[in-house]
């Protein structure tokens, strides 16, 4: 016993020894910037839209691509949004009538992360670079750190801005040294390019002198009205579908209305109403039960029995009474109330021409054996 408790006691001494040799262990802290949170970490563009807010017109921010109208007087785009001419098509008909499109190349994407370093190289689609050279500008792009085209300053409507940009795409005017950015009036409207995207994204658009240039690009053209930053990639299927798919979608209801009207009777034509069969008649069942027998040629055995009933009953009925040399078939006529032809009939007609008067004729033999119970 004693040997065990040394050996217990001798574990959690060495057990005390590792403890307090891992927690003298030196260590280093290290800060690593992981990114805004909230609406900034989704939105790159934010803090210039929240610039924008003091100036005329309504700030619009856009997650997927939307056609400006005639209210919107600057626009900002990602390159990798004009993807079609469809799209570079209608912006270049706004501008002619006075907008100015600003289009963002590298680190314009809202899903590029400001702190990884690390931007998805552009691919302009040829109707874009066929709009710029249209413009006047020629857009280039060029892998590896070793072509990077740096700027510290742009040179702006008579102004000079101090800025912090590099990027692998480089613009150029006509014969021009090429460089981040190019601005060219387009009919009543303008034209921009800056390939650095990040000079207004949330980290730096506080740096140097972002916002100036910000503020000038803004201003720049005549005209006043909404702000647009475009931060999404490519279009939502959804919105094209509901634009562009419910002219179809009213043809095939129509066409699925007018199928189920011809084809399906609860779609047709209201029929008359009325109050229910009439063959619920007790007379009418009795018609169509003689019509029956009457076409398989049994009228006169379905009588016979009624006619020999009513003869002997009625010779016992006329004798009892003291009228045995009366008319016979005048007596039953008076007893039941009918014409003597039509008991005469009833009792002597061999066989009936046709259900009505088999009908009829069954009748009246009904009544008459009613009348000598």
């Amino acid at each position: 016993m004693a040997v065990r408790g040394k050996a217990g006691a001798v574990k959690w001494f060495a057990l005390f020894l590792a403890v307090v040799a891992l927690t003298a262990c030196n260590y280093t802290e290290v800060k690593r910037e992981t990114g805004y949170k909230g609406k900034a970490r989704l939105n790159p563009w934010l803090a210039a839209e929240r610039f924008c807010e003091p100036y005329e017109g309504e700030v619009r921010s856009l997650a997927s691509w939307t056609e400006p109208t005639q209210d919107d007087a600057v626009w900002f785009v990602p390159a990798s949004l004009l993807s079609n001419e469809s799209f570079t098509r209608r912006l270049d008909s706004w501008m002619v009538d006075g907008g100015h499109l600003i289009v963002m190349v590298d680190h314009s994407s809202a899903e590029t992360n400001d702190w990884s370093g690390y931007s998805p190289p552009p691919s302009p689609d040829p109707a874009l670079l066929d709009l710029l050279e249209n413009c006047g500008i020629t857009l280039t792009h060029s892998e590896g750190s070793a072509n990077k085209v740096k700027a510290k300053r742009i040179k702006f409507d008579g102004e000079t801005f101090k800025v912090n940009a590099s990027s692998n795409s480089s613009v150029a005017l006509d014969d021009d040294k090429p460089g981040i950015f190019a601005s060219v009036e387009r009919g009543d409207g303008r034209l921009t390019v800056l390939t650095d995207g990040r000079l207004f994204r949330n980290r730096w658009i506080g740096e140097k002198d972002h916002a100036a240039l910000l503020d000038a690009l803004i201003l720049a053209t005549d005209y006043t009205g909404n702000i647009g930053f475009t931060r999404g990639s490519g279009l939502s299927l959804w919105p094209l579908l509901g634009e562009h798919l419910w002219p179809v979608l009213i043809g095939l209801a129509l066409l699925t209305l007018l199928w189920l009207w011809k084809n399906l009777s609860r779609f047709g034509p209201i029929e008359t109403a009325h109050d229910g069969s009439t063959l619920r008649g007790y007379d009418h069942h009795l018609e169509a039960l003689g019509d029956f027998q009457w076409r398989l040629d049994r009228g006169t055995a379905l009588l016979e029995p009624l006619r020999a009933q009513i003869l002997d009953r009625g010779q016992r009925v006329i004798q009892r009474s003291g009228h045995r040399d009366d008319d016979f078939f005048q007596f039953l006529a008076d007893l039941a109330g009918l014409p003597r032809e039509r008991v005469h009939r009833a009792l002597a007609e061999s066989a009936p021409p046709d259900t009505a008067i088999l009908t009829r004729t069954t009748a009246d033999l009904q009544r008459l054996l009613q009348v000598l119970h």
